[in-house]
C-alpha cells in the first residue's frame, strides 16, 4: 500500500467514524427524558454543540493518525 492510499484510508475511516459518531451524539441527547429548552432539541443546535465541544478533539485525533501513519508506511520506491 503506497503512503497516499493509507493516508486516504485513514481519513476516510476517520470520516465515517466521526459521521457516526456525531449522530449518536445527536441521537442521544435529544433521546434524553430530562426536560430542554425548544432550541435545544434541534439537530442543528445539537450538531452545533458537537463541533465545538467533541469535534476539535476527533480533530487532533486524526492529525495524530495522519502523523502515524505518514511515519509508518514507507514511500513506494520506483525502480
Amino acid at each position: 500500500m503506497t503512503k497516499a492510499k493509507a493516508l486516504i484510508f485513514t481519513i476516510t475511516v476517520w470520516l465515517i467514524a466521526t459521521g457516526l459518531y456525531a449522530y449518536y451524539y445527536v441521537v442521544s441527547i435529544l433521546a434524553s427524558p430530562e426536560p430542554m429548552d425548544a432550541y435545544a432539541r434541534d439537530w442543528a443546535f445539537q450538531l452545533l454543540m458537537f463541533s465545538f465541544f467533541r469535534l476539535p478533539y476527533l480533530l487532533l485525533g486524526m492529525i495524530v493518525a495522519v502523523i502515524v501513519v505518514a511515519s509508518l508506511v514507507p514511500e513506494k520506491r520506483k525502480k
